[in-house]
């Protein structure tokens, strides 16, 4: 038996009886496989062609396997440009969101700049060879050190987070005779603030763009807003691009500014990766309404240039930070049933070989889980899936309806490209290995960490093996 193995767009493909969207339990009935491109054969789920049991059994378990088609075609829908638009977005990746080297060198070469926001990500992206013309540099906590480094770099664009950092930025340009291009991060009513960006309401950021315009060592440029918060529908996006777009008017008519590079950020939901609530409304259905890459681009871009047609100025150019929608589907987690413990009243406990040191995202996101070896049985028992760190707060799921788990059975832990490997730890066990799936071929990307790598950094421990 056979599905779908396409890489239709993820809330095309759904093919999942009505059901109630999970609660903190996560007990629903799931997604179809297929959404996600794998089929099913003798030795249970595949992803072109290659068995994931036997990817865990090759490469050792937990191990994140990303799919390197659909990592292709995620870039290729960002790219597009809408009908009907005059030009597409520029697209850079959110180095945080999954800081796989081999990853982002792939982004890189199908054309995808690098947004980046420490001194480690500019370094990466820099050794990864990305133009420096590809690179954004964010981020709150610049120091003067960074500063310097950053101005140096002659990067495409610096966004400042707050209005102290100005002086800071300035001040390096002038040091060094530099006269960076720069942005301010600005908060709207609906975005994430505290120390991310300088809010709109109340004057504040006209004021800190004023500040900026006044130092003659920076290119005072670009806007950054970026929401932070999920996007998951028209109207959200909606709101949020008109406020932006209002504060570039009170720019244009407050301090003559017109504003060159519009980074509207990220945010955008993955439609698969649900929020662990209650809502009364089908999953599959909740999957559907998600906005999809195409949407979401085709109403961006066309608000954008429709404001700047009826104002009468010249569009700028559109500048998007992708993280989790652009690599979250992506990717998978493999991992192991190590033990089993049905003591006790409730659902049985299933202890994993991965938990919260890897995927403790799944706190608070629901990600599709499926039984690789016997998909499509129908589900007999009801667990707990437990991580294998002595915590009780070490558990991906409080309760799922599964076929009946064995020692040394495998799950797939749908969605994993997005922040899991970036929050992934050592915490008593070492991180997995991770290998990239290319035509049925797999790659090692990563090997597994060991207990000596664990270790490595530790001058008395290595001492004493001596």
């Amino acid at each position: 038996m056979t599905f779908t193995r396409g890489l239709s767009s993820p809330i095309q493909s759904v093919a999942a009886p009505e059901t109630s969207m999970p609660g903190a339990s996560g007990a629903a009935q799931p997604l179809h496989p297929g959404t996600w491109g794998l089929t099913r054969a003798e030795g249970g789920l595949c992803l072109e062609g290659r068995s994931l049991a036997s990817l865990a059994q090759r490469w050792g378990s937990p191990l994140f396997v990303v799919h390197g088609a659909r990592l292709a075609e995620n870039v290729r829908r960002f790219q597009q440009t809408p009908e009907g638009r005059l030009r597409g977005a520029e697209i850079f990746y959110s180095y945080k969101t999954n800081p796989i080297p081999a990853v982002l060198q792939r982004l890189s070469q199908l054309g995808v700049g690098a947004e980046v926001v420490s001194p480690y990500e500019l370094w990466l992206a820099q050794r990864l060879g990305v133009a420096s013309d590809r690179i954004i540099y964010n981020g709150p906590g610049k120091t003067p050190s960074v500063a310097r480094t950053v101005v140096q770099s002659d990067l495409l664009l610096t966004h400042l987070n707050h209005r102290e950092e100005i002086a800071l930025v300035a001040a390096a340009a002038a040091e060094l005779g530099k006269r960076p291009r720069v942005g301010m991060r600005v908060a709207t009513s609906d975005s994430w603030s505290g120390k991310f960006g300088i809010p709109i309401a109340g004057g504040q950021a006209l004021a800190a763009y004023e500040e900026a315009m006044m130092h003659p060592s920076l290119r005072v440029v670009g806007l950054h807003a970026h929401r932070g918060v999920a996007i998951e529908d028209a109207q959200t996006l909606e709101r949020f691009v008109q406020e932006v777009l209002a504060f570039c008017d009170a720019l244009h008519d407050r301090l003559g500014l017109d504003v060159e590079m519009l980074d509207l950020g990220g945010s955008l939901a993955v439609p698969t990766v649900l929020p662990l609530n209650d809502s009364p409304v089908p999953l599959a259905e909740r999957v559907q309404q998600r906005l999809s890459i195409e949407r979401y681009l085709a109403l961006l871009i066309g608000r954008v240039e429709a404001h700047f047609r009826r104002a009468g100025r010249p569009a700028p150019r559109i500048f998007l930070e992708p993280g989790r929608a652009m690599t979250g589907n992506t990717q998978l987690l493999l991992c192991q049933v190590s033990s089993l413990n049905a003591a006790g009243a409730g659902p049985a406990h299933a202890i994993l070989d991965a938990g919260e040191n890897i995927a403790h995202i799944l706190h608070r996101e629901y990600h599709e889980i499926f039984h690789v070896e016997r998909w499509g049985e129908s589900p007999s028992q009801t667990y707990s899936l437990d991580g294998p760190t002595c915590s009780p707060m070490d558990r991906l799921r409080t309760e799922i309806e599964l076929p009946r788990l064995q020692v040394g059975d495998t799950l797939a832990v749908m969605d994993a490209g997005a922040y899991l490997v970036s929050f992934s730890n050592s915490f008593c066990f070492p991180q997995p290995g991770i290998v990239i799936l290319d035509e049925g071929r797999a790659t090692l990307a990563r090997r597994a960490e060991t207990f000596e790598d664990m270790i490595d950094r530790d001058l008395a421990a290595n001492d004493a093996s001596r």
